[in-house]
C-alpha cells in the first residue's frame, strides 16, 4: 500500500511544480512584453512581427 501512496504523492508534487512553473513563465512573459524593442534587444531578445518575443539570432 505504501508504494502506491508514494507514487501518488510524487505525481501530485510533479503536477504542482509544473503548474507553478507555468504561472511563473506567464508572469515573466507579461513583464517582458511591456519592454520596448530597444530594451528587449539589450537583454538578448527581439519582437517578432506578430508581437511574440524571440531570442536574438534565431535560426529560422
Amino acid at each position: 500500500m505504501k508504494p502506491i501512496l508514494e507514487s501518488i504523492s510524487a505525481a501530485t508534487s510533479g503536477l504542482a511544480l509544473r503548474a507553478s512553473a507555468v504561472v511563473e513563465r506567464r508572469r515573466m512573459l507579461r513583464q517582458v512584453s511591456r519592454f520596448s524593442n530597444h530594451r528587449l534587444h539589450d537583454i538578448g531578445f527581439e519582437r517578432d512581427w506578430d508581437g511574440s518575443i524571440l531570442p536574438n539570432g534565431r535560426s529560422i
